[in-house]
């Protein structure tokens, strides 16, 4: 919980209001005019309105009610931050090291430079209409190896490559070199892909080859790849789909796939005869989180599911339509298509494209722009052809790898490495920085790893200093660690006071309960076994044993004779809100009639009917926690508003609240 609503903060922090219309604004000598005051602490008109604009989502020309509200929701938090620091909360060990971490975070997002990422975001929009059909061949290598290291795989790759420019057979190639262990089955077939599906490399690479060719070689952490383009086409879009699997996986017994097979062929006789997909797949389908909802998917794009599975969905022609029965890597599936929509305009995608850039290893590219900014502003200054970081090769050995190593005593280590901001970094600093950072490696070379390990010193050096200057050209920066370290105090003393406290407090908790259970009641609830036929003549049968005394055993052995799906029994031990089916029967003992609810027969046999009781402590502890938390808090903030003198400006309110609706 504690990360999920910092999280949040952090959204909002990091929300941009646009195109706000001019009502969203205030007058320049109003933003100045005090609002509120708690303990001496005082906040002017400006600074409640900015906050209120981050959280009005929509961005419109909000009522006069919605701001009144939160001008009484800003004066809780107000009064809770003010509890918070006279508690010292925002002076503790553990609030000084979790605000650390955030400030780092926030810096990330003030240190990137903004060109770049507008035309990563751009290209990432025009790569998402289209997808690219390729195969490729892995020759391994280790990311930051040593040049020498690489040269005999990059002398490996380059043959291939010609291998495939001289057209062998890309297909015999890849499972002859590749170094990608799936390439035995696949033949380094990948299929269709889009924006964001590989690493950016890889990608770029893909995507910057004409169909039909090869591409150069990509190099990616995972080594050197050779991409051959088979097709290039406009993105299919999105799709939404319903389907019915009976689960048997590639590794499952013949017998199960053999069972299977012929159950989705009984399902798919159903469906041509004209029975309902959606029942079908409730009353059938082992994908049981779908199943509930008649079998339905989410939306989903090329690339995301096995390939038959997509091809069949994107195959299906309009909306209705559905498929044989398939064969695919988690079963036998039917597939119906429910919806289909194009690639969505760039306004429209813009906000999550901008999302996946700012997460993904395109990043970097971003990133890179910075560092050389920040070195230009430095006057970052090597030594001559890194000297002094060959030299300090002779005072490293194997210990860097087992994580043991210390800098040599006698070592003079004096000599500068390279220079930033008017300060000399030497090789001292340097081995101070790998005793303090070093960690047991899985193995390797020793000079890899402290070539690695130098160009994070310099990049972490370079960023500390930008970090720093923050503050003093970016005003929103330091409104926003405002922000994050009034989060954390907040949330520190919430769950002090509220969240936790409804949790330990057990005694409390109980009385709680004890209070109020006739809210947490069970209605009228049944035991018993319950029926699903596929026809009336099968329930009648099964109605027809019930009242001869056979029990559920004899009767799947008989009714089921020829088909699995003639009759399914389930124990229930339920009232009408956790099972909606028991809605249809009158809760009596003995054997219901036979019902026909959607397109199946039930039958309900009752054995025990029990009346309106409370729910156990147990059963409905989260429901009662959180009243007991809504208590709490209530409780809390009327003991604040005793304990702080708070005061409003009741004009400047007044004249904040006429530029509302």
């Amino acid at each position: 919980m504690r990360r999920l609503l910092l999280s949040m903060i952090i959204l909002v922090s990091f929300l941009t209001v646009k195109g706000q219309s001019e009502a969203l604004s205030l007058e320049s000598d109003l933003q100045s005019t005090w609002l509120l005051e708690v303990e001496g602490d005082t906040v002017n008109a400006g600074e409640f309105w900015r906050v209120f604009n981050k959280n009005n989502f929509k961005q419109e020309v909000p009522t006069k009610e919605a701001i009144l509200d939160y001008f009484e929701l800003y004066k809780k938090f107000k009064l809770k931050v003010t509890e918070a620091q006279e508690l010292g909360l925002d002076t503790t060990a553990k609030f000084l090291e979790e605000l650390a971490g955030y400030q780092k975070q926030l810096a990330q997002s003030y240190l990137t430079d903004k060109s770049v990422t507008e035309e990563l975001v751009k290209e990432a929009y025009q790569r998402s209409t289209e997808e690219v059909s390729a195969s490729h061949i892995l020759i391994q290598t280790k990311y930051n190896a040593l040049p020498s290291d690489t040269m005999e795989q990059y002398k490996k790759a380059l043959m291939v490559k010609q291998l495939a420019d001289k057209g062998y057979d890309f297909d015999s190639l890849a499972v002859l070199y590749s170094e990608d262990p799936s390439a035995v089955k696949n033949k380094g077939y990948l299929g269709y892909f889009g924006a964001f599906k590989m690493v950016y490399p890889f990608e770029c690479g893909a995507f910057e080859t004409q169909a039909g060719e090869v591409s150069e070689l990509v190099r990616t952490r995972f080594g050197y790849h050779i991409i051959k383009v088979w097709k290039k086409r406009k993105s299919v879009g999105e799709i939404k789909i319903a389907h019915i699997m009976l689960v048997a996986h590639d590794t499952a017994q013949v017998e199960l796939k053999e069972k299977k097979k012929k159950q989705i062929a009984e399902v798919y006789e159903k469906l041509q005869e004209g029975e309902n997909f959606e029942l079908l797949a409730r009353k059938y389908s082992e994908h049981y989180s779908s199943a509930g909802k008649g079998g339905e998917l989410p939306w989903f794009g090329a690339g995301q599911y096995d390939e038959r599975f997509e091809k069949t969905a994107f195959t299906l022609e309009g909306d209705g339509a559905y498929s044989e029965p398939i064969r695919t890597t988690y079963g036998y599936q039917i597939l119906k298509r429910l919806d289909r929509k194009p690639v969505q305009s760039f306004e429209e995608m813009e906000a999550s494209i901008r999302r996946q850039v700012g997460r993904s290893d395109r990043a970097e590219k971003s990133r890179d722009v910075v560092l050389a900014r920040i070195k230009r502003d430095g006057e970052f200054k090597e030594s001559k052809k890194r000297k002094a970081l060959q030299k300090f090769f002779d005072y490293c050995d194997s210990t860097i790898v087992t994580g043991t190593w210390k800098a040599p005593t006698k070592a003079k280590l004096k000599k500068v490495m390279f220079k930033f901001d008017d300060k000399k970094y030497t090789q001292k600093d340097f081995a101070n920085y790998i005793e303090a950072t070093i960690s047991p490696r899985g193995g390797g070379d020793y000079r890899q790893l402290v070539n690695f390990m130098y160009e994070q010193w310099i990049e972490k050096i370079c960023f500390d200093r930008a970090e720093e200057l923050l503050p003093q050209s970016n005003p929103e920066y330091v409104r926003l660690l405002q922000e994050y370290k009034d989060g954390i105090i907040l949330f520190e003393l919430t769950d002090r006071k509220v969240w936790s406290k409804a949790v330990s407090d057990t005694i409390g908790l109980k009385a709680h309960y004890e209070d109020n259970k006739d809210k947490w009641k069970y209605d009228t609830r049944v035991k018993g076994e319950l029926y699903t036929c596929s026809d009336k003549k099968n329930a009648d049968e099964v109605l027809k044993m019930i009242k001869k005394g056979k029990d559920l055993v004899a009767i799947l052995e008989k009714i089921n004779t020829d088909s699995q799906l003639n009759v399914r029994v389930e124990n229930v031990y339920a009232d009408t809100i956790q099972k909606p089916i028991l809605k249809n029967f009158d809760f009596k003992l003995g054997t219901s009639s036979v019902v026909k609810i959607n397109e199946s027969f039930v039958v309900l046999k009752v054995l025990e009917v029990q009346q309106p009781t409370a729910k156990k402590l147990e059963e409905v502890r989260g429901l009662v926690t959180a009243a007991y938390q809504d208590k709490l808090m209530e409780e809390w903030i009327k003991a604040l508003e005793k304990k702080y003198r708070l005061t409003f400006n009741r004009e400047t309110l007044k004249a904040v609240l006429a530029h509302g609706k």
